[in-house]
């Protein structure tokens, strides 16, 4: 599941677009907390009306304090390793 996860996560992150196709997801949705909270954090950002990309969820993490419990910025960067590219 933690690939499924890490695939939904990152191919938003490559194209903050994605989200509006995961919109019935919640954080809950998500088996692993540290998917939980990108999730939240990205979900913030939308309803913010700002963009969803690397940068701006790494600074929302960190305006939470959670990007040290997530992994840190290269783990959030890293959930685009292994996306396909989209067409």
């Amino acid at each position: 599941m933690s690939r499924v996860e890490r695939s939904v996560l990152g191919a938003i992150l490559l194209d903050g677009r994605v989200y509006e196709q995961a919109t019935e997801l919640q954080p809950d949705d998500f088996s692993l907390d540290s998917h939980r909270r990108i999730f939240a954090r990205m979900s913030d950002l939308a309803a913010a009306g700002r963009p969803i990309d690397i940068l701006t969820v790494v600074e929302e993490l960190e305006c939470h304090e959670e990007l040290q419990p997530v992994g840190g910025a290269g783990y959030v960067s890293g959930l685009v390793d292994g996306v396909p590219e989209r067409p």
